[in-house]
């Protein structure tokens, strides 16, 4: 088929799936791999404004996840706390399951000349500002659960619009340091969500607003530095329904995608039972006000954040070095499985600590590899808005699964049995060793 043969086909006329492939295999004039080569290394202001973005990020991310959300709802239901978060939680995150991934296409084709992506960085922040808005007003769980549908609607916008840079932008021998960054990020931004909420409880207007204030700063400074252009004309212009329909892969044509997306689920799901309850654990099992366990959470995470930072440091300088990505998921699933055996069973502080830094130890070196990792095996960089956004709705579906099944484990036995929630979520994690060892096409 001739290029322009190609590029005139109705959109209706055949899957877009065909439509994309038969048009890269026309447009392309060099293999993906040697493209991926020709790109140029990524400076410091690349590399600064890509840590700062993701920091606010995250930070607008784990702030709810990790305290405000929790606080927020043992405020107005008190005694129901746990289902009520679980509600929330999981079934928001059921509704948004195709959410990111359909943007993640629409931006892959987008056609403006101001980029592709920027457009949707820009309207992910104020869908995190109207998010932080209904949530801190809010007087009933429905609000709260509406508050929480449209942030996880502001999350995927952003996604879309920062993840595909690594694949994009990035050359494969500075992935493991730049996505090591993002892991760095991530961990400061937990600290920081514990910390500073626990200082933010009679202003809950501060307290849900402060880190959407953080997050426009890396987000104005992302759209001045970070490259970015319209969308190749091989992409054509779909419909919602299109995009829909345009996520549906055969995991046989990509198997090392799929074992590297139900790894990344695997952690999700197991770290999510122990990031959702951790307030209600210190509450309930160890006795702490909210404003204690928040400062006892950030004490927690000053160590964890040794221990994380180090390990993705280390992890992403070696998985360049080495070229070699599986080894660390498996110290990562070991760690993270070890960590929340040693949290179910801790009596006091001291031993939740313990279990506290190895779990974080662990996803430090997870989150060394996770991003480079997912880049290196991506079945189309070209389309990496859509491949990424597909790769990270494993974290959608593992937070969807988290809280629906937490309150259940933790009604064993009569109420509140976080040995058991724990445990569960250590088995989870461990699952991602196996899925690793599945992975063909990365060392």
């Amino acid at each position: 088929m001739k290029r322009k043969d190609a590029a005139n086909l109705p959109a209706s006329s055949i899957p877009i799936e065909e439509v994309s492939q038969l048009t890269l295999r026309a447009e392309q004039e060099e293999d993906p791999t040697t493209a991926e080569l020709r790109l140029p290394k990524v400076g410091f202001g690349f590399t600064f404004t890509y840590g700062l973005a993701y920091f606010g990020y995250f930070l607008c991310l784990f702030m709810p996840a990790l305290f405000s959300l929790p606080y927020k709802i043992q405020l107005i239901d008190p005694a129901a706390k746990e289902t009520s978060l679980g509600l929330v939680v999981g079934l928001s995150a059921v509704l948004l399951l195709p959410v990111g991934p359909i943007i993640g296409v629409l931006s892959d084709r987008a056609r403006l000349p101001w980029g592709r992506r920027r457009p949707f960085l820009l309207l992910g922040l104020g869908g995190f500002a109207l998010s932080a808005l209904i949530i801190a007003l809010a007087p009933a769980v429905p609000l709260v659960l509406l508050g929480t549908i449209v942030a996880g609607f502001a999350g995927g916008l952003v996604g879309a619009a920062m993840n595909p840079a690594l694949a994009e932008r990035v050359p494969p021998m500075q992935r493991g340091k730049l996505g090591a960054l993002s892991g760095v990020m991530a961990s400061i931004a937990g600290v920081c969500a514990s910390l500073v909420g626990s200082f933010l409880t009679g202003n809950l207007l501060l307290l849900f607003f402060l880190p959407v204030g953080v997050f426009t700063l890396g987000a104005l400074l992302w759209l001045f530095v970070i490259p970015d252009g319209p969308a190749p004309e091989r992409f054509q212009a779909v419909s919602v329904g299109a995009a829909l329909r345009s996520l549906l892969f055969d995991p046989r044509k990509h198997p090392d995608f799929t074992w590297v997306w139900l790894g990344k689920l695997s952690i999700g799901v197991g770290t999510a039972f122990f990031t959702t309850y951790q307030l209600y654990f210190l509450l309930d099992r160890l006795g702490f006000t909210a404003e204690q366990a928040g400062q006892q959470l950030a004490a927690v995470g000053g160590l964890a954040l040794l221990a994380t930072i180090g390990f993705t440091i280390l992890g992403g300088f070696l998985s360049d070095k080495l070229r070699r990505r599986k080894v660390f998921i498996y110290v990562a699933a070991s760690m993270i499985g070890v960590g929340m055996v040693v949290g179910a069973f801790a009596p006091d502080l001291p031993i939740y600590m313990v279990g506290a830094v190895l779990l974080s130890a662990g996803s430090g070196a997870f989150n060394s590899v996770d991003l480079a990792l997912a880049s290196d095996v991506l079945p189309d960089k070209q389309a990496a808005g859509k491949w990424m956004s597909i790769y990270q709705i494993s974290g959608t579906v593992a937070t969807a699964i988290g809280p629906v099944i937490a309150p259940l484990l933790l009604a064993i036995g009569g109420g509140g049995n976080y040995t058991v929630l724990f445990i569960v979520g250590g088995l989870f994690a461990g699952c991602a060793a196996f899925t690793a060892s599945r992975v063909r096409g990365v060392r």
